[in-house]
C-alpha cells in the first residue's frame, strides 16, 4: 500500500509541474472578431495613406517657403524711411508682404480643412474599436468569471484528495492487512476487502477528478491569456488612435489661432497699402483701383459677369429670338445685328475709351499682391468722355458703390475665329445708355468718375474673349 501512495503522490506532483509550466494554444470558448467594416476600413485609410501625406508635406513645405519669404519681405520693408513711405517703391513691397501673407492664410487654412478632415476620419475609426473594446472587455470579465470559478472547484477537490492522502500515509499499509487478518470469518473478511477495494476506487475517481479539474484550468488560462493578449491589444489600438485624434485637434487649434493673428496683420497692411496708394495715385495724379479689395465681393461681381457672358449668342444665333441674361438685363435684340460683326478681325479694331487720355495709371497683369488686374485703367478728370471703343449692342448696366462702381458692357459680335467679344467700361460718374441699345464706335456711353473701388477718376477698360480677359493693350488704337 505504501508504494501505491508514492506513486500516487509521484503522479499528482507530476501533474502540479505541468500546471505551473505548460503554455496553452487553444481557446475555451469562441473568441469575437473585428468587424469587416472595420477590417474594411483600415484598409482605404491605408490606400489613401500615402496620397494625403504627399498632400501634407506639400503644405509643410510651402509654409517654410512663404516664412522665408516673408522675413526677406519684412527685412525689405525696414530698410525704408520714414519720408520713403508714400513712393511707388514701398507700396510695392508692402503689397508684396501681403500677398505673401494671404498666400500663408491659404496654406493654413487648407491645413485646418486637411486636419478637420482627418479628425472626423478618426473619429468614424474610434467609434468601432470603442464598441469592439466593450465587447472584448465583456467576453474577458465572463471567461475570469468561469476560470475563476473553475478554479474554486478545483481547489475543494484538490483539498479533499490531500486530505484522503494524508490519512493514507498515515494508516499505512499495515492497518489495511490488519483490517483483513483480524477478519472473524470469511464473510467478514470478504466485505471489509470489499470496503478497502472501494475505498481505492474512489480515491482513484478523486484522482481522475483532480487531473481533469486540473487540465480544464490549464487549458481555461490559455483562452484567458489569449482575450486579455487581444484586450490589450484592442486598447493600445484606440489609444494610438486617440493621441492621433488628439494630435490634429491640437493642430487645427494651433493654425486656427495662427490664422486669426495673420488676419490682424493682413487687415492692417491692407489698410495701409491702401491709404499710401491713395496719397501717392493723388499726387501723380494717377489714379487706379485700390489693389485690396474683399475677395468675396470680387467673385461676386465676376460671377454675375459670368453668367452673361455664357448666355451671348453669336450673330448668326440672333434671329427672332430674345436673348436676356439672368436678371432680364436684355431687351429684345431682333434687327440689331447689323450692329454686330460677324466672323470679322475687324472687330478688334479698338479705340481708347477716353479720348486724348492715353495715360496709363494700371497696366493689365498682377499686382505686386499676387492679384491679377484685369484690365487697364486711363486716369481721365470726373465727367471726361467715355465712348465705345467698337460698334456693338449695350448688354449690361450696374450702378455698384464697390468694384466697378457704374459699369458698362458693350457686346460687339464675333471675330474671324467666332470668339464672342465683349468690351467693359468701369468707374463712372454717369451712364448714358441703357440695355439693348445700339451704339456706333467713338460714340459716348458715360462719364468718367470714381465710383466704387476707385483711388480717384479713372476708366478702366476690359476686353473680354470668349469670357476670358485679354490685354486691351493690343488691340487699342488712336
Amino acid at each position: 500500500m505504501k508504494h501505491f501512495t508514492k506513486k500516487t503522490i509521484c503522479i499528482l506532483l507530476s501533474v502540479l509541474f505541468l500546471f505551473s509550466t505548460c503554455c496553452v494554444t487553444a481557446w475555451a470558448d469562441e473568441e469575437e472578431t473585428p468587424s469587416a467594416s472595420t477590417t474594411q476600413s483600415e484598409s482605404a485609410t491605408k490606400d489613401n495613406e500615402k496620397a494625403k501625406k504627399d498632400a501634407e508635406k506639400s503644405l509643410s513645405d510651402q509654409k517654410k517657403e512663404l516664412n522665408e519669404k516673408l522675413k526677406e519681405s519684412e527685412k525689405k520693408l525696414a530698410e525704408f524711411k520714414d519720408n520713403a513711405k508714400t513712393t511707388e517703391a514701398y507700396i510695392d513691397a508692402l503689397d508684396e508682404k501681403i500677398g505673401i501673407v494671404d498666400k500663408e492664410l491659404k496654406v493654413l487654412n487648407a491645413e485646418v480643412k486637411a486636419a478637420r478632415a482627418k479628425v472626423e476620419e478618426l473619429n468614424k475609426q474610434i467609434e468601432p474599436l470603442e464598441k469592439q473594446l466593450k465587447v472584448l472587455q465583456k467576453a474577458y470579465d465572463e471567461a475570469q468569471k468561469e476560470f475563476d470559478k473553475l478554479n474554486d472547484d478545483f481547489t475543494i477537490t484538490y483539498n479533499a484528495y490531500c486530505l484522503r492522502l494524508r490519512a493514507m500515509y498515515i494508516s499505512g499499509t499495515d492497518s489495511v492487512l490488519a483490517a483483513l487478518l483480524t477478519s472473524k470469518d470469511i464473510s467478514q473478511f470478504l466485505a471489509r476487502y470489499e470496503m478497502i477495494k472501494a475505498v481505492a476506487k474512489s480515491d482513484t475517481e478523486l484522482l481522475k477528478d483532480v487531473n481533469a479539474k486540473m487540465e480544464k484550468i490549464i487549458t481555461k488560462q490559455g483562452g484567458l491569456n489569449e482575450r486579455k493578449a487581444v484586450l490589450s491589444s484592442a486598447q493600445a489600438k484606440l489609444n494610438k488612435k486617440r493621441d492621433e485624434c488628439k494630435k490634429e485637434q491640437d493642430k487645427v487649434e494651433k493654425d486656427q489661432e495662427l490664422i486669426a493673428q495673420k488676419k490682424v496683420i493682413l487687415s492692417e497692411d491692407r489698410a495701409e497699402s491702401d491709404r499710401l496708394f491713395a496719397v501717392f495715385t493723388q499726387n501723380a495724379a494717377m489714379y487706379t483701383e485700390f489693389r485690396n479689395e474683399d475677395e468675396e465681393v470680387i467673385k461676386k461681381v465676376n460671377a454675375e459677369i459670368d453668367a452673361l457672358l455664357s448666355g451671348l449668342k453669336s450673330p448668326d444665333e440672333i434671329t427672332t429670338a430674345v436673348t436676356k441674361d439672368h436678371s432680364g438685363e436684355i431687351s429684345d435684340m431682333e434687327d440689331q445685328t447689323q450692329s454686330l460683326y460677324s466672323g470679322s478681325d475687324a472687330v478688334l479694331n479698338l479705340t481708347y475709351p477716353v479720348p486724348g487720355h492715353y495715360a496709363v495709371s494700371q497696366h493689365f497683369g498682377h499686382y505686386r499682391n499676387g492679384r491679377a488686374h484685369t484690365g487697364i485703367d486711363y486716369p481721365a478728370p470726373t465727367g471726361s468722355r467715355v465712348v465705345a471703343s467698337q460698334k456693338g449692342i449695350v448688354i449690361k448696366v450696374r450702378r455698384l458703390n464697390y468694384s466697378y462702381g457704374y459699369y458698362v458692357m458693350i457686346y460687339h459680335g464675333t471675330d474671324a475665329k467666332g470668339r464672342k467679344i465683349v468690351t467693359l467700361y468701369a468707374h463712372n460718374s454717369a451712364i448714358l445708355v441703357s440695355v439693348g441699345q445700339s451704339v456706333i464706335k467713338g460714340q459716348q456711353i458715360a462719364k468718367s468718375g470714381s465710383t466704387g473701388n476707385s483711388t480717384g477718376p479713372h476708366c478702366h477698360f476690359e476686353v473680354i474673349i470668349d469670357g476670358a480677359k485679354r490685354n486691351p493693350a493690343t488691340f487699342v488704337s488712336r
